[in-house]
Order: C-alpha cells, then sequence, then structure tokens
C-alpha cells in the first residue's frame, strides 16, 4: 500500500515539473486540457508582463545613457489598450472563475496605466 502510494506521489510530481517546464505553471491539468478562453487569457497576460518588463527597459535605459524613450513607452501603452480591449472581450465570453482572473489582471493593468502617466 506505501508502495502504491509512493507511485502516485511520484508520477504526480513528474505531471507537475513537466507541466511547468512545458508551460510555466505548476499545474496538474496539461494546458492542452484547459479551454481555449483559458489559453487566451494566459497569452494575454503573458503579453502583459512582457510589455511591463518593456517599458521597465526603456526606463533603465534612459536613466543609464539618457537617450529618450518616450517611443518605446508610447508602443508600450498602445500595446497595453489592446491588451485590455482583449481582455474586455474575453470577460464577456468567459465563465465566473475566469472573470475573477480577468478583474485582477484588469486592476494590475490600471495599477501600471498610472505609472505610465
Amino acid at each position: 500500500m506505501k508502495a502504491l502510494l509512493v507511485i502516485i506521489v511520484a508520477l504526480l510530481a513528474c505531471l507537475v515539473v513537466y507541466n511547468y517546464a512545458t508551460t510555466g505553471q505548476f499545474t496538474l491539468v496539461p494546458a492542452a486540457l484547459q479551454s481555449a478562453q483559458q489559453r487566451e487569457l494566459s497569452r494575454l497576460e503573458d503579453r502583459f508582463l512582457k510589455d511591463k518588463a518593456r517599458f521597465e527597459q526603456a526606463g533603465r535605459a534612459a536613466a543609464v545613457s539618457g537617450v529618450d524613450t518616450s517611443a518605446d513607452a508610447e508602443a508600450v501603452r498602445l500595446d497595453v489598450e489592446r491588451v485590455e480591449t482583449a481582455l474586455r472581450d474575453l470577460r464577456d465570453r468567459l465563465g465566473d472563475s475566469g472573470k475573477q482572473k480577468i478583474d485582477q489582471l484588469m486592476d494590475r493593468i490600471q495599477e501600471f496605466k498610472k505609472d505610465l502617466k
């Protein structure tokens, strides 16, 4: 009985590690089994995080070299607005559990937009 339990725990751990290696998320359910809306939500969240990192990098470059990065900041702002629009559209099609995650992401976007001003 203990051996069976150890094997099950080891298999679950392997599944979590595999999913983390392929999707970057700690989950038991592979990304292929997620709904299309959930995958789109994850993709939009990744886009926002990349845009935020791009903005921070432009700020560091401006601080170090004194180069004007206002064009980079404007491009990031436009990309974030596109993500925000896509999230609003997705919110209408998603269930309650997804709506909560969208609301949290929208709050993070609003905080980020305040920093842009």
